[in-house]
């Protein structure tokens, strides 16, 4: 249990939704400063829960139940667009709900239910944009982008994505209108995200759109590939990292509030700052050696779909995951094979767009839950679709051995 923080709170969420229920503002702990380590969907959205159901953590529990059924029943919808198989429709489903990912993700308070139920319902809003090309779908899909992104801010850059994909894989006389919509999307996205942003620039002075945690996640990703060597667990060099972390913000002068892993600051302007210290720290080592950026990348491509906090949980998530991502290429072969590769292309641009983003700067298996709504979606039509010819195989075979022992009564 502890490997995998079940009944308990993650990633200091809880720290900031108390503080937000006793009046103390948006901070870690009522002595340091408001902080922008954490974007202030997950944390206001605890909040909201503690203020009906006081600190019953059941509450939380039954909120990521919800949550999990919200994104099963969403990608009913996208599996719909793939085929008319009714299984499908349970089976994709019940192959997210039943993930062990997805259970322990239920049994604790994090970020990761909640983001998954906003990303699927994007999704969904996207493929209704593209299909009816009207702004106002557009719009709406912006909007509901710019909610995920203050749950966490990962599919900040997908409309430049998007972008590139629809201009790439749509007619000419299409391509001033598609960047014309997505540009509806990016504003629809911002005007969400806007009070956010005016928030952080009253006072940092900086335009923050998203959280100041990029330069943890960066120093974390670098610092965790380079000691692999060590013969240490993952989680134990996490720990160092944090650790030098602290050493480094003691060495620049800053004061701050040691929590173990992060650093909470007394002053905004100084968490983003010695955020944006870690990244030009990471990015100038890694231009100084640049095989150190390419083991980088290459560890996180495993990490992200299989890394735990230790060898145990890591060979777990393995046996686990691995069909898993098997299975979903398989059904992404399957639909590209039969003609549907403009259906997914959206769906299948976001996930390649969802790993792109972590893999420079650090991953673990966890960062993959997002992803599984649709891994799920194209693991059960590969299923669906192979028993499917299985079970008309299987009557042929039936028929011609039926009609062989008609024939051979007849004789």
């Amino acid at each position: 249990m502890p490997f995998y923080g079940q009944d308990r709170y993650i990633d200091g969420y809880d720290q900031i939704a108390a503080n937000l229920v006793g009046g103390n503002g948006y901070r870690f702990y009522p002595t340091t400063a408001k902080t922008l380590m954490r974007e202030p969907g997950y944390p206001i959205f605890l909040a909201g829960i503690r203020l009906v159901f006081g600190n019953a953590f059941v509450a939380v529990k039954l909120a990521n139940m919800l949550l999990a059924l919200v994104a099963a029943w969403l990608m009913t919808l996208i599996a719909r667009r793939l085929s008319n198989n009714q299984a499908l429709i349970f089976v994709a489903p019940m192959l997210y709900l039943f993930h062990p990912g997805t259970v322990l993700a239920e049994s604790r308070g994090g970020v990761e239910l909640l983001f998954t139920a906003l990303i699927t319902l994007f999704i969904v809003t996207l493929y209704k944009a593209i299909e009816s090309n009207r702004r106002w779908h557009y719009a709406v899909s912006g909007a509901v982008l710019g909610l995920t992104v203050l749950v966490k801010s990962t599919p900040m850059l997908f409309p430049v994505f998007l972008l590139a994909y629809l201009l790439l894989c749509r007619r000419l006389t299409f391509r001033l209108v598609a960047a014309r919509r997505v540009a509806v999307m990016i504003v629809a996205m911002f005007a969400v995200l806007s009070p956010w942003v005016i928030r952080n620039y009253l006072l940092t002075g900086r335009f923050v759109p998203t959280a100041s945690v990029l330069g943890v996640s960066a120093h974390a990703g670098q610092y965790i590939s380079t000691h692999l060597a060590d013969d240490k667990s993952w989680m134990q060099l996490d720990r160092e990292a944090a650790r030098e972390r602290a050493r480094l913000a003691i060495q620049l002068g800053y004061p701050f509030e040691d929590d173990v892993y992060y650093q909470s600051f007394y002053n905004s302007a100084d968490e983003v700052r010695f955020s944006n210290y870690l990244v030009g720290r990471v990015v100038n080592e890694y231009k100084t050696h640049p095989l150190l950026f390419v083991r980088c990348v290459r560890s996180n491509m495993f990490n992200f779909w299989f890394a735990g906090k230790t060898v145990r949980s890591t060979y777990a998530n393995i046996v686990i995951q691995l069909p898993y991502v098997i299975l979903g290429i398989m059904g992404v072969l399957l639909c590209v094979r039969n003609g549907q590769a403009r259906i997914i292309g959206p769906l299948a641009t976001f996930m390649v767009y969802f790993v792109a983003v972590h893999i420079p700067i650090l991953a673990q298996a966890r960062y993959s839950m997002p992803l599984m709504p649709f891994l799920s979606v194209f693991a059960g039509l590969f299923l669906v679709e192979t028993y499917g010819s299985l079970a008309r195989l299987a009557e042929v075979v039936v028929e011609r051995n039926a009609a062989v022992s008609a024939g051979t009564r007849w004789l």
